[in-house]
């Protein structure tokens, strides 16, 4: 796992050649450690869900096509009905109709049976997932590397917490890595096919789209058109049109920015002058959130399309352009969950060299590394701590926000790492010389 090369850059060689495989054996111990600690936390997250629905997305998702099985509106209406202690007076369904296409055969299963189903395809989907990127990568699948990689995977946030609420993260993983793919390659109408069904599911993933617009990538945009419009018109005639007009309404009731799970810049903005539940604000003052929030997320937006559409045409620059776009959107979107980072796994991946010896995290420089590494030890954050020290002004801004501080420093990373090709282009444009840059 560690050969005596590496261990030689920190240590003297005497000492490798004494403790080498010592240091080796305890590695392998931590290896299994994580694995069989992280294990149990998952299953018991699945004996949570299964015994209190109450606390898991997958909830929203089983009981909406529970009710429009029963002839009841998908949005608007509570669960209650079914036994289900809710504490709103709806679902908070955000989800948009199309996504129930996907529900609809578990609607006749019991919840338990539904959840197991619900879990056997995300599992699928994420192993598919991976398949793809380490073949994209041409990255052997070795057992040693999965146990090793998967080991400080399996307890980073935005995996634990998709098992938490039972997203439809690792599911929209899987046309998310087919997009990368296509972007990667410059298949650019296959990149717009699978980004009409990101998009469709959801919307952050249009901040690809001004970068398409600029340029000029009309093939792109136009699978990008046919894709949204053809799953909408299968879910308009499964659903009917108007339950998307109710969808959009859906948006009206959201309240719950200021969760410690939303790693967005709004999200942030919120805990601080507002807050809600057990969380305390900073400083209350409720009417600067919309302004500054909008503001934030608008420069976050402007500054991630900025960076990318300075990038270079080489599949390491689109491997970058496309993890900025991704944790920029998370960003910039005002319910930016930490669950959708596995998202960019596969371009981030390809960004930091895993299929080259780790080159690009080489290449950051030192202040890049470091920035890399401390977002990542950010993200192990569990969900209780994050939630824990309440009521703290300080564990608001720091607990609380710890996902927003581990994002937004993983994004500045990203910027980082293409500023030299950055400042050369754009003194090239100065000088009226500079040739079309692609994405």
């Amino acid at each position: 796992m560690i050969s005596d090369a590496t261990l030689k850059r920190v240590l003297p060689p005497s000492t490798v050649a004494l403790t080498g495989d010592l240091i080796r054996g305890l590695a392998w111990g931590l290896v299994a450690i994580l694995w069989l600690a992280y294990l149990q936390v998952y299953v018991r997250m699945g004996r949570l869900t299964l015994a209190d629905p109450a606390g898991s997305d997958f909830t929203i998702f089983y009981y909406t096509v529970r009710m429009v099985a029963d002839g009841l509106p998908m949005y608007g209406t509570s669960p209650a009905r079914y036994g289900i202690a809710w504490q709103a007076d709806h679902l908070g369904n955000l989800n948009p109709p199309h996504f129930q296409l996907l529900l609809l055969p578990l609607a006749s299963l019991s919840y338990a049976h539904a959840y197991l189903v619900w879990a056997a395809v995300s599992i699928a989907c994420l192993e598919a997932s991976m398949a793809l990127v380490f073949r994209e990568l041409r990255i052997a699948p070795t057992w040693k590397r999965l146990l090793v990689w998967g080991a400080f995977t399996i307890g980073l946030a935005p995996f634990t917490t998709v098992a938490v609420t039972g997203e439809l993260t690792f599911v929209l993983l899987l046309p998310a890595t087919l997009l990368w793919r296509a972007w990667r390659r410059g298949e650019w109408r296959a990149a717009g096919a699978w980004l009409g069904v990101c998009a469709s599911l959801k919307l952050f993933f249009l901040l690809f789209v001004p970068l398409l617009v600029l340029r000029r990538r009309w093939a792109s945009l136009s699978a990008l058109a046919a894709s949204v419009a053809a799953i909408v018109a299968i879910g308009s005639l499964v659903f009917g049109l108007d339950t998307y007009r109710l969808w959009l309404q859906s948006f009206e009731r959201v309240g719950w920015w200021w969760m410690a799970m939303n790693a967005s810049w709004h999200g942030l903005i919120s805990r601080f002058f507002e807050s809600g539940g057990a969380i305390v604000p900073v400083w209350r003052a409720p009417p600067v959130v919309a302004p500054l929030a909008l503001t934030g997320s608008v420069a976050i937006a402007a500054a991630t399309l900025l960076a990318v559409w300075r990038t270079g045409d080489t599949s390491s620059e689109r491997d970058r352009a496309v993890s900025l776009l991704l944790v920029g959107a998370v960003l910039a979107s005002p319910l930016g969950w930490v669950y959708y980072l596995p998202l960019a796994w596969g371009p981030v991946l390809a960004w930091m060299g895993a299929g080259s010896g780790w080159q690009g995290f080489r290449n950051l420089g030192r202040t890049g590394r470091l920035a890399l590494v401390g977002a990542i030890v950010l993200l192990y954050l569990p969900q209780e701590v994050a939630n824990s020290g309440q009521p703290s002004r300080l564990a608001t801004l720091t607990l609380a926000s710890g996902y927003f501080w581990a994002t937004i420093t993983l994004w500045l990373a990203m910027l980082s790492s293409g500023g030299d090709r950055a400042r050369s282009l754009l003194c090239i444009g100065r000088s009226g010389n500079r040739s079309e840059s692609r994405i």
